[in-house]
C-alpha cells in the first residue's frame, strides 16, 4: 500500500517502510479486548525535505481502536493519516486584495455623518452665563 501527494516540494511517496505500526489491546470487544491486540498506532515521521519550516511538527502519530477487527482499524489509522498529511500539507490560497468602491467609501461617511447629528440632537443645549 503507497499513499502518495503531489507537493510544490516535490512527490511525497508513503510505502508501509516508512511507517511504524504498531498494534495493542483497547476498544470494543468485551473479554476478547484483553487478550487480542486489535488496537493500531501508525507513527510516520516526515522527511526534512518536507518539513514546514512554520510547524515544529516531525512526526504524525494516528491511533485507531475503534472497531473489533485489527484490518478495519488498520484502513481507518491509514484514512486518519492521509487526512492529517493533507491538513500538514495545505497551503491557504494567496489573499487578492481589493479596492474599496468609491460609492461605499461616500457612503459610509454620509451614515457617519448622519449617526453623529443624531447624538449630538440627543445632548441638552449647553447654556453660557
Amino acid at each position: 500500500m503507497t499513499f502518495t501527494a503531489s507537493l510544490p516540494e516535490g512527490e511525497l511517496k508513503i510505502s508501509k517502510e516508512d511507517l511504524e505500526i504498531s498494534f495493542f489491546s483497547g476498544g470494543p470487544g468485551g473479554q476478547n479486548v484483553n487478550k487480542n491486540q486489535n488496537g493500531v498506532r501508525l507513527i510516520y515521521r516526515i522527511p526534512e525535505e518536507f518539513r514546514r519550516t512554520a510547524q515544529k511538527t516531525r512526526e504524525l502519530v494516528t491511533r485507531s481502536m475503534g472497531q473489533r477487527s485489527r484490518e478495519q482499524n488498520l484502513t481507518q489509522a491509514f484514512s486518519q493519516l492521509a487526512e492529517k498529511l493533507r491538513r500538514y500539507f495545505y497551503v491557504r490560497p494567496e489573499r487578492k486584495s481589493t479596492r474599496v468602491p468609491k460609492k461605499s467609501k461616500e457612503k459610509r461617511l454620509h451614515d457617519k455623518k448622519f449617526r453623529s447629528q443624531k447624538k449630538q440632537s440627543r445632548q441638552s443645549p449647553k447654556h453660557d452665563l
